[in-house]
């Protein structure tokens, strides 16, 4: 189901020097919400409600600007952006085959939408989500991914 609202986001570790924002334009008539994952696909921010193989992923949106409701989004690729933190969160996991544990510490991660990453690549409909870092049943959500489609590939984004 499409995030309706914001989201908290939940940093792993401290922002430190590895981290920085980004700001990368929004796809035409695309709003994204505060706290999901940032995709791009052919260079515009989109959803990540249904990613695809081929998107890329940056971080976690932090917001749009100018901050603008749902029914003013424009027509027009490129007429507003999103800001990005990149670096490192906690998301929720998948279940049954895409259910993370301990063991795959260390391991890529795929992106199941914009909260969600799981072990498998959905039959190579997924894009990477970056490496699972830890799992803290501490926090909710549990999973600290160090997000960024380079990660898992080396593949530049």
């Amino acid at each position: 189901m499409a995030l309706s609202a914001d989201v908290p986001a939940v940093r792993f570790g401290s922002p430190g020097n590895s981290t920085q924002q980004l700001v990368k334009p929004l796809a035409a008539s695309v709003t994204v919400y505060g706290g999901s994952v940032a995709t791009t696909r052919a260079g515009y921010v989109t959803p990540a409600s249904t990613p695809q193989s081929t998107d890329l992923v940056w971080g976690l949106i932090y917001r749009q600007t100018p901050l603008i409701p749902p029914q003013s989004a424009s027509t027009v690729a490129g007429t507003y952006n999103a800001v990005i933190d990149t670096g490192s969160f906690f998301l929720n996991a998948g279940t049954g085959s895409d259910a993370l544990s301990a063991a795959n510490v260390g391991a890529t991660v795929y992106l199941i939408n914009e909260t969600t990453v799981g072990l498998t690549n959905g039959g190579a409909t997924r894009p990477i989500a970056g490496v699972l870092l830890n799992i803290d049943t501490n926090v909710t959500p549990s999973y600290a991914v160090a997000l960024g489609s380079n990660r898992g590939t080396g593949a530049p984004s």
